[in-house]
């Protein structure tokens, strides 16, 4: 705070300026804030109250307080006197500043509990008592410029009480109120994740017409104070059973239909600053189910796996798998299982799951299984072979299970490996105990010969199928050898 400096010392600033003013003339200079200093402090004489203050060329004194940030040294200064006891709300909009409100005289202030404020967006809640002058201090940066100040008196809150609980009719709601004016009613229940019991609250009640899953909200997007609400039952603050629990996040609970619940929203350290509270329906789960691979064979693994999404935001397990032969997975630890079917045929899966709150979906999914094997149980090549004669190379292919269309591939085999050499495509009846037979015409070479013996491969694919048991698909003959030409 700055004492009124004496005529000496006014008479050598004076001649400063007029001084300072001779020397730079055509620049203009702007005067501090009219209540730059305590002793002219701006009086807060009606409610609601604004003012307009630039902090831009404001200073500060050699005995201003600075009991909370210890950051910015240009003050402002306001006082106020109520002639009743009334619960205040400052407000700085999203100005950057910093505030302390104080009792007291010059030299003797004392600060009031709580009222230290910094940053933007805050308001400053005080409750003050009929005949007490009161002295706000506003603190901030030389940048900062222009500052809109306002005051207002905060109504009381109307559903204070338990008994004077808002009811809500329809879902969903959201409010968003103050608490400076709440208070804490003897014999409140204090909720299971509320960690700064006996603050002050406010209370709804809501009944639920269906039974229904509900997301309850209690500030979840707050970053400056923990707001906490807690969910009952019952008729009277001394019979409340809590149902759900809530702090500066959100949560799910399972509401039965007809069964009024009670609500009670508080905050700790929210001062005059509003804190929001929600009640919403749940939205549904997105049930989803994964059959790999498809179509599948008996012969293999079937993989089923949970994709399903809670739009709330929550994870899902498994509460029933049923494979569609009888075999049912309840709960398992994963969110995926394995089955293996006994015999082809079209399966139908269903899928149960479960999500935050009690919600349930299912889901079905028809799992196909084919199992299509083919094999090769025959490869007639010959042992020895001259250079430029063609033999006959011949593969049988046997099935058993589905008419398929099988190629056959022969591969010649040396030292630079295996280099197909033809294929023929045949159609393969499902017809146990006989084959089919596939013959390639080979002419032996000069190549072969350099080699001195060649290898033959046969690989038989059914097309457009995948092969259950590839591993009776490929048959290597034994090696042929070759000779020179005659003569």
């Amino acid at each position: 705070m700055r004492r009124n400096p004496g005529r000496g010392r006014s008479v050598a600033v004076v001649v400063a300026a007029i001084a300072l003013a001779a020397l730079l003339p055509g620049v203009a200079h702007a005067a501090p804030p009219a209540n730059d200093d305590f002793d002219q402090a701006v009086a807060i004489t009606a409610l609601p109250f604004a003012d307009e203050v630039n902090l831009g060329e404001a200073t500060g004194a050699p005995d201003d307080p600075n009991p909370c940030y210890h950051l910015e040294t240009a003050t402002v200064w306001y006082s106020f006197t109520p002639t009743e006891d009334v619960t205040l709300a400052v407000d700085f909009g999203d100005s950057w500043v910093e505030s302390a409100i104080f009792t007291g005289s010059r030299g003797a202030l004392r600060l009031e509990p709580g009222t230290c404020e910094s940053g933007g967006g805050t308001r400053t809640r005080l409750d003050a008592r009929a005949g007490v002058t009161y002295h706000l201090l506003v603190r901030s940066v030389s940048w900062m410029g222009v500052v809109w100040v306002t005051a207002e008196a905060m109504p009381p809150t109307p559903n204070d009480h338990f008994a004077d609980r808002k009811a809500i009719d329809a879902l969903p709601v959201f409010d968003r109120f103050p608490l400076a004016t709440a208070t804490v009613e003897a014999g409140e229940p204090v909720g299971s994740c509320d960690h700064n019991p006996g603050s002050p609250s406010v209370w709804y009640t809501y009944t639920p017409a269906v039974t229904e899953t509900i997301v309850l909200d209690a500030d979840s997007w707050a970053y400056r104070h923990l707001t906490v609400a807690a969910v009952y039952t019952g008729t009277s603050l001394a019979d409340l059973t809590e149902v759900a629990c809530a702090s500066s996040y959100r949560t799910l609970f399972r509401a039965e239909a007809g069964r009024t619940l009670q609500i009670q929203v508080n905050a700790a350290d929210a001062g005059a600053d509003d804190v929001s509270f929600g009640l919403s329906r749940a939205r549904d789960l997105e049930p989803g189910l994964t059959v790999s691979p498809a179509p599948a064979s008996i012969h293999e693994d079937v993989y089923f796996g949970n994709r399903s999404h809670d739009p709330e935001g929550g994870g899902t397990s498994i509460v029933e798998l049923d494979f569609g032969d009888g075999t049912v997975l309840v709960r398992p630890t994963a969110g995926y299982a394995y089955h293996r079917y006994a015999a082809d045929g079209d399966y139908t899966a269903r899928l149960t799951v479960e999500g935050w709150g009690g919600r349930t979906a299912t889901t079905k999914s028809t799992v196909t299984v084919r199992t299509h094997d083919v094999a090769v149980t025959g490869f007639a090549a010959p042992t020895s072979a001259r250079v430029g004669a063609t033999r006959t190379l011949e593969v049988e292919v046997a099935n058993t299970r589905y008419d398929e269309t099988v190629a056959v591939t022969l591969y010649r085999g040396g030292s630079a490996g295996y280099q197909a050499i033809g294929t023929v495509t045949k159609s393969v009846p499902a017809r146990p105990g006989r084959v089919v037979r596939f013959a390639f015409d080979y002419t032996f070479t000069a190549a072969d010969l350099a080699e001195g013996n060649v290898v033959f491969k046969a690989v038989a694919e059914p097309t457009g199928v995948r092969d259950a048991a590839p591993t009776d698909n490929t048959v290597i003959a034994p090696a042929t050898v070759v000779l020179p030409k005659k003569g």
